[in-house]
């Protein structure tokens, strides 16, 4: 679904035109180019949901919002590598399977 900034603005509570463009600018958020301006998808959509959390709600300040924003980034890349590698052991004999969580279990003690 493809959105522009009037749309974005209504559907997410507390965000202002000026903000939107701000964190846009500042590179917070990343819309891709339309022929009329930055098109915004749910993901953008989400993203800014979480940045008028972390500004509005938890006042967090624009200078650190960077850091925060990059910890998040890693994580979410930490999930999705960890998904593939699920699926990836999920696909094995279960021999190997097996082998896997038995080294799993001795590394933890």
């Amino acid at each position: 679904m493809s959105l522009d900034e009037r749309t974005v603005v209504a559907r997410v509570e507390r965000l202002t035109l000026r903000d939107l463009r701000l964190w846009v600018r500042r590179g917070w958020v990343r819309p891709e180019r339309g022929e009329r301006g930055p098109v915004f998808d749910e993901v953008d959509v989400a993203r800014l949901r979480l940045l008028c959390d972390l500004r509005k709600d938890m006042a967090i300040p624009a200078d650190i919002l960077p850091v925060v924003l990059t910890l998040i980034d890693r994580l979410h890349e930490t999930r999705r590598e960890l998904r593939t590698l699920t699926t990836v052991i999920d696909e094995q004999p279960d021999a190997v399977r097996r082998t896997i969580a038995e080294s799993v279990r001795a590394r933890r003690q």
